[in-house]
């Protein structure tokens, strides 16, 4: 699905959920797509040619009374719930690790006064803290919302802090399984983090591009595995990025 963001004040972006069409947006003034959106006007020859289309017709002939938005969604997988066994979307699997490590960065770190109450969901999450901990890393914020009015986008970053040199650095967490005991990353985890750094540097005219941090979660063993990406490959995911912007401006949005 879509999203878009109302980018009225750039520095101050608001995610619109009422909006989920290109068309919808067009009739608003100011609001951007978000960054996964415009990359994903790139199509994968294997996920989106072969491995979707599959999945959706063997989750189809499964579960024939399901909404195609419902189907959708279960062709990204699904996890079992570590409380109630309950098998749910790998979306709301990653969603509750994701809320759980920004509630504890804001308490631990950024002044919140809200004691996160303990949680069968600390096994996965607590690694990142013990991580902040042992690299002497200052948090600056969790889910910033960030835009940029000349690329037309906008997008939500999960982590931005301070490196043990004082430099700032963006990290983005990943939920997978079979990790085989490492960051188990894709070209577009990095062409994510890629622009919001741009975006940042930009925004704050700093004099150096932010560096990135893949950090993937292995579902079922519970350990973190870190990829900070080259500044090779930061500039080229860039690059892509702006081609995509500038492509779903051209095909969806005028």
């Amino acid at each position: 699905m879509a999203h878009f963001y109302n980018c009225t004040d750039v520095s101050d972006p608001e995610f619109e959920g009422e909006i989920t069409t290109p068309a919808q947006a067009k009739k608003k003034r100011k609001v951007y797509p978000s960054v996964t959106t415009v990359l994903g006007i790139v199509k994968d020859s294997f996920l989106d040619s072969i491995y979707k289309p599959r999945m959706i017709t063997s989750l189809a002939r499964e579960f024939p009374n399901l909404e195609w938005q419902d189907i959708e969604r279960l062709t990204y997988g699904t996890r079992e719930h570590p409380v109630t066994g309950d098998t749910i979307e790998s979306s709301e699997f990653g969603t509750t690790v994701h809320k759980a490590i920004e509630q504890e960065v804001e308490y631990g770190f950024l002044g919140s006064t809200q004691r996160p109450a303990p949680s069968v969901w600390d096994k996965w999450s607590m690694p990142f803290i013990e991580w902040i901990q042992a690299n002497r890393v200052k948090p600056v914020a969790c889910e910033r919302i960030i835009a940029n009015n000349r690329i037309k986008i906008a997008g939500s970053v999960d982590f931005i802090g301070h490196d043990s040199n004082g430099q700032l650095f963006l990290a983005d967490y990943k939920c997978r399984t079979n990790t085989k005991g490492k960051a188990k990353t894709y070209p577009k985890d990095c062409q994510q983090l890629a622009i919001e750094s741009f975006m940042i540097m930009k925004e704050h005219g700093l004099n150096y591009l932010p560096a990135c941090r893949s950090v993937v979660i292995d579902c079922d063993t519970k350990k973190h595995y870190h990829r900070e990406w080259s500044e090779e490959e930061m500039q080229l995911g860039i690059k892509v990025a702006k081609k995509c912007a500038e492509l779903y401006w051209l095909l969806r949005m005028k």
